[in-house]
């Protein structure tokens, strides 16, 4: 058919940016833009037109779960494209964010009570309401009841769920910003943590209620239904005991407990992956502006973005069981600007592809982008030429085995490879100027890597 002429703008602009895909993309999942969403206003053959040509570009839809008035009609809607996307062949994704919001519902009954029974709120992060995390037990059957009438609707319609994804971050349980301070306000806090002075101790109850309410009231009520669904959550996923950046919303404590890396605050991180049930680790790897000031050891500027986001991935990649797949958000635009407020450099193009292809060869598996509409053609032509020229080497990217999880502390070479039996993928990109061939360890073999900007090789093992 034609193409129709109200597509959404959101459509229209991938479709213009991108062309369709030059290699056969077999088995790998297509890559995600919480851009596009459903296809409302758009006859049934002209959503199903619409789906295919952005499934030729290896872009697929998410369909966002909604609450409230508007739900029947977003349950309908949120059917008739997973309808579309199983005829096709494709994965039905959905994200549930907006039906998990909010476990702090501003009432009263959810808020910290000081010593004389008043209540009161953390509004230190971006001003939302904030609360006490041992007050939430009579809000899990709302948020269950909104995901179970979702899921039911799905399963009772024939419709095999794929993807679920949430973006829920400023709710909940939290241990960050001034959410200490204010537990050692909370009569009901102090009644509940005996260790209340002790951070760590704070930490891993505040990150083990989160992942009780998204295990109970999320990941559960899926799987119950689809056990062989990918559930996730923006920001969760398996980890070494650090993190390794801040989300928009985090402010930098330097009182509260983190070791120094150049100027960059580490933070000690809780591993509360497995105690959400989840099955889909979803790190999240973006040009935060404070990773390029924190860094100023590094004369290459690309290389204090490169180094920054790498360590966050291949955190994530090093910590997460085979078996688990890897759904990366990434962004290229610089996404806040730095805490100073001082101009920062954009990471190049170029080092971002770079470091895609590094992401993808340290055993990532699906690429998630948000980002406003204003950078959206420059956003998804970055990451689906990656994408289509990663298709050449599904074989490696299915069945291969990291080789590396190294992040050098001084610039140079990055090498990142998938081993298949005897032969490796490698990539190389090089900072400050080195050229030099070097030499690595696979297996206790050593190898030799020339400098090769901008390409992908196989080699044989020794």
């Amino acid at each position: 058919m034609n193409t129709p002429q109200n597509l959404p703008d959101n459509v229209k602009t991938v479709l213009g940016a991108v062309p369709p895909l030059s290699h056969e993309r077999g088995d790998r999942e297509l890559t995600y833009q919480y851009s596009i969403g459903g296809m409302t206003g758009l006859l049934d053959e002209e959503a199903e037109w619409a789906i295919s040509e952005l499934a030729k570009r290896g872009v697929g839809v998410i369909t966002y779960w909604q609450q409230g008035a508007g739900q029947d009609a977003s349950v309908t809607e949120d059917m008739r494209i997973a309808k579309i996307q199983q005829r096709l062949g494709l994965t039905i994704a959905v994200d549930a964010n907006s039906i998990l919001h909010r476990f702090y519902d501003t009432e009263a009954t959810t808020a910290h009570i000081d010593s004389d029974g008043q209540p009161f709120w953390d509004e230190s992060f971006a001003g939302n309401k904030m609360g006490c995390p041992f007050a939430l037990e009579h809000r899990k059957p709302v948020i269950l009841s909104r995901v179970a009438a979702h899921v039911e609707a799905y399963y009772l319609s024939g419709l095999t769920i794929g993807i679920a994804t949430a973006d829920w971050e400023i709710d909940g349980p939290h241990e960050w910003n001034q959410a200490w301070e204010h537990s050692k306000r909370c009569s009901r806090c102090k009644e509940n943590l005996s260790n209340i002075d002790d951070f760590t101790s704070f930490q891993a109850t505040m990150r083990q209620k989160r992942a009780e309410l998204l295990r109970d009231c999320y990941s559960t009520p899926i799987l119950n239904r689809f056990p062989k669904a990918l559930v996730t959550n923006y920001a969760v996923y398996p980890n070494d005991g650090w993190r390794y950046w801040y989300d928009y919303f985090e402010t930098r404590r330097s009182d509260l407990p983190h070791r120094l890396d150049q100027q960059f605050m580490v933070r000690p991180w809780y591993n509360d992956f497995t105690e959400t049930g989840f099955t889909l680790a979803m790190p999240v790897v973006y040009t935060w502006g404070d990773f390029f000031n924190s860094f100023p050891e590094f004369s290459d500027p690309d290389y204090r973005w490169f180094y920054s986001m790498l360590s966050v991935g291949s955190n994530a990649a090093k910590s997460t069981p085979s078996g688990i797949p890897i759904a990366t958000f990434v962004h290229w635009h610089t996404t806040t600007p730095s805490p100073d407020g001082a101009e920062v450099p954009q990471m190049s193009k170029e080092s971002y592809s770079d470091l895609l292809w590094h992401l993808l060869l340290r055993g990532h598996d699906i690429l998630y982008s948000w980002t406003p509409m204003e950078e959206l053609s420059v956003e998804i032509a970055l990451i689906q030429e990656v994408y289509d020229a990663s298709l050449e080497y599904n074989e490696f990217i299915a069945h291969g085995t990291p080789i590396t999880f190294d992040v050098p502390t001084e610039q140079g070479p990055v090498v990142s490879g998938l081993r298949l039996g005897d032969r490796v993928l490698i990539r190389r990109t090089d900072f400050g100027g080195n050229t030099d061939p070097m030499t690595i360890s696979i297996g206790g073999d050593s190898l030799t890597v020339n400098s090769a900007p901008g390409e992908c090789v196989i080699l044989p093992m020794p």
